[in-house]
């Protein structure tokens, strides 16, 4: 098994809204059992506990981590929350899924969902510019916590 560091993370809605998730610490670990399946732990404030209970009744979900540099493309993964464990006005959360195999760059998701909305010319640059520096800066937020 292969373990690296959690340095960004993402709750994908059924709308395919994405919700960004500040943490405390967290890691991902690749099980390297030949079905592409993964651990990720993620220690967070408890404000989180009632959306992870509610994602726990979900047989799947999808999720977006961002591995070892902030820079990173965020990956796509589809998971289970296993448990949460509380602790001291945090709580650990344990996911376990597979890696979606990610044909398409976040600037391309981005532009996508932009083209859906309708935005054409100035506007559809303006939204993506905002959207892609605030994903940089959710990643870069998250860094500077540690």
């Amino acid at each position: 098994m292969k373990t690296f560091k959690l340095v960004g993370l993402s709750v994908i809605d059924e709308e395919m809204r994405r919700q960004d998730i500040p943490f405390i610490d967290g890691l991902i670990i690749n099980k390297e059992d030949g079905q592409n399946r993964w651990l990720v732990e993620a220690y967070l404030d408890d404000d989180y506990e009632p959306m992870f209970a509610s994602l726990k009744e979900q047989p799947e979900f999808q999720l977006q981590v961002t591995i070892t540099n902030p820079s990173n493309d965020p990956a796509n993964m589809l998971v289970a929350v296993r448990s949460i464990t509380k602790m001291n006005g945090h709580i650990s959360v344990l996911m376990e899924g597979l890696m979606i195999p990610r044909r398409t760059h976040l600037a391309e998701v981005v532009l996508a969902g932009l083209v859906e909305k309708g935005l054409q010319g100035e506007a559809l640059l303006k939204e993506f510019r905002q959207q892609m520096d605030e994903r940089h800066s959710a990643r870069t937020r998250n860094d500077q916590k540690r």
